[in-house]
């Protein structure tokens, strides 16, 4: 748990960040438009940040964790997402990820694994999963730093994953919960810094908040479906934009 207190802490510095609205002015127009503005220099440093950032059209790659507070979901996350302005300040954004983890009953939150304990049942294996999402994206502009672009962001996203052992059918299980899938809203939030006109580095943060269905199959009974609250927080400190 003190790891997600951690990434909590972080996503609480970062939200006060990106609510100083008055840091922001309206960005420039859509449709390939360049965000221009002078002041942009190194300050000495050797290195000068550029005066202009693209707009128009952005693909990032995003990774790379995830985490179930309330409910479970696979560690692991590699997005791939493309943005595209709408007009000024305002993007659309659709994008896909694969998630995956290796896991168990336990990690589930289940009291037990719902099958006799032999050999080869019981243990954690692999899980895999897709998550599809999209949404609306506010991208403020500063006129004294145009490289520097913090954003809000709210997306409806998708998830599915099989559970232990992937690929092996109900009737190769390790436990009675075979897969899962959620339909979420995810708040959040990030920042990015243009090393070059199209090319910027930077972090996001979003809060998965939804609910879980999860398809258990006991032993020797029926399929059953239950689902649960969740809450969950994708940390991606790694993410890599590209404009054009």
């Amino acid at each position: 748990m003190s790891v997600l207190r951690t990434f909590a802490t972080l996503a609480s510095l970062l939200f006060c960040l990106l609510a100083a609205p008055s840091l922001a002015q309206a960005a420039p127009s859509a449709g390939g438009s360049i965000s221009t503005s002078g002041g942009a220099k190194g300050n000495g440093s050797g290195f000068e940040w550029p005066e202009l950032v693209y707009g128009g059209n952005a693909i990032s790659a995003q990774l790379p964790l995830q985490f179930g507070i309330l409910g479970y979901l696979p560690k692991a996350r590699f997005a791939f997402q493309y943005d595209r302005q709408i007009r000024r300040s305002h993007w659309a954004h659709i994008g896909t990820a694969l998630v995956f983890d290796r896991a168990g009953f336990q990690n589930f939150r289940m009291n037990d694994c719902g099958l006799t304990a032999s050999s080869g049942v019981c243990g954690k294996g692999g899980v895999v999963g897709v998550d599809i999402y999209g949404g609306y994206t506010y991208k403020f502009f500063l006129q004294e730093r145009p490289w520097l672009v913090p954003f809000l962001r709210g997306s409806i996203g998708w998830s599915y994953f099989a559970l232990p052992k992937v690929g092996g059918g109900d009737g190769n299980r390790q436990q009675t919960r075979t897969r899962s899938w959620t339909l979420n809203l995810k708040p959040g939030g990030g920042v990015r810094v243009f090393l070059f006109a199209e090319f910027g580095v930077g972090a996001d943060i979003n809060l998965p908040i939804g609910f879980l269905i999860h398809r258990d199959v006991p032993e020797g009974g029926s399929p059953d479906n239950s689902g649960e609250f969740l809450l969950g927080i994708e940390v991606l400190p790694l993410v890599a934009e590209y404009r054009f």
